[in-house]
């Protein structure tokens, strides 16, 4: 990425408060988006991708969930404070948003044509015949077939594939510099998923727009991503260039990650899961979160985060630094083999007196 990223989300800290005590949802993320970059958020459920992008959005539900610090630059303007009758004008605009379910995205009770039509009418200067007729080349733009027709049906009568293809013209209609794609194929069959996911990119690569794609499908991260944050427990763990990050993986969760996935070639090969369970996120973060559960933790994982820092410096040429947040990141030959009990690994802490242990205990054999 050259000159200034058109999205940088710089320390972004989000909490949210709960009867049972305050959830740390993001720690201190930090990302770029380049204009007409595709970027990639992976992450296990509940690792802070949704709650980062509906936080880039404006959108976290109040009064429960609060941006605590931190800072989200669109084009070099802070978003964070900024009016929300201006944050209407952006969204839909400048910035766009593809949800996870588009059953509950759109509204049941009004029309395909009326939602799509709303969205052109609220921000153009635009008349009720023409803006049908706008609504119309979209879906046929989108791939539905009939699209005048389809215009007077409700979203109960189409199926999970075209109402995606509904959000996703809805959401590129007026042409955003940025589209935020939150799982947008999760909810829909394999086959289904394919032609989906070629249609948001070919779109947003047509038009010119920057893409953030988030996903827990490291299959679909590999397919179009240029560069990919990987992110446990609200907090980023890694970014690289994605043929970088997939050859030479350098934290732990990562090489987890992708050990956990199964390939062609290891017909009858066990399958090698991450062992333990995610970190409690209503306990406040002590040191890496990742700790309970790595092969590779030395003494002071326990106490300190490390800080996102350089790795490897373009390691590809393609300008993108290898970054990692690990103090014993993994070395290059350990890669894809069973990660050694490598010197300095220290088992976790016994818990306090009376205290119970909320993360999962993990083995120090075998892989994280």
């Amino acid at each position: 990425m050259t000159g200034e990223p058109l999205l940088s989300v710089r320390d972004l800290v989000v909490r949210f408060d709960t009867p049972q005590g305050e959830v740390h949802a993001v720690n201190g993320v930090s990302l770029d988006v380049g204009a007409g970059e595709t970027v990639g958020l992976v992450g296990e459920s509940g690792s802070g991708k949704s709650v980062t992008s509906l936080a880039v959005m404006g959108l976290l539900p109040a009064p429960a969930g609060r941006i605590a610090s931190g800072r989200i630059l669109f084009d070099g303007t802070d978003l964070i404070g900024v009016p929300e009758r201006d944050l209407r004008k952006l969204r839909g605009k400048d910035v766009s948003m593809v949800f996870q379910d588009p059953m509950s995205s759109l509204n049941p009770v009004i029309t395909i044509g009326e939602q799509v039509t709303e969205i052109l009418r609220a921000h153009e200067q635009i008349g009720k015949a023409d803006a049908r007729t706008r609504a119309a080349d979209l879906l046929r733009q989108v791939g539905i077939p009939n699209a005048n027709e389809q215009l007077g049906r409700f979203p109960h009568q189409f199926s999970g594939g075209m109402r995606q293809r509904v959000m996703i013209a809805m959401a590129l209609a007026l042409h955003p510099r940025l589209l935020i794609a939150d799982e947008p194929t999760t909810a829909l069959d394999v086959t289904i998923q394919a032609q989906v996911l070629e249609l948001l990119v070919g779109l947003t690569r047509d038009l010119g727009t920057a893409l953030l794609l988030i996903s827990h499908d490291l299959g679909i991260m590999a397919r179009v991503t240029r560069r990919i944050a990987v992110m446990y427990a609200g907090f980023v763990m890694e970014t690289a260039a994605t043929p970088e990050l997939f050859a030479n993986p350098r934290h732990p969760y990562t090489v987890g990650l992708l050990n956990s996935v199964p390939a062609i070639d290891d017909r009858g090969k066990a399958l090698r899961p991450i062992e333990g369970a995610p970190p409690d996120l209503e306990e406040a973060p002590v040191g890496c979160p990742f700790a309970p559960r790595c092969a590779w933790r030395v003494e002071e994982c326990w106490t300190t985060m490390p800080p996102l820092r350089t790795v490897t410096a373009t390691p590809d040429g393609s300008g993108i630094e290898h970054a990692a947040a690990c103090h014993n990141p993994v070395r290059a030959e350990e890669v894809r083999g069973a990660a050694p009990q490598r010197p300095g690994f220290v088992p976790a802490p016994p818990p306090a007196t009376g205290a119970t242990v909320s993360l999962g205990s993990a083995s120090s054999e075998g892989t994280p």
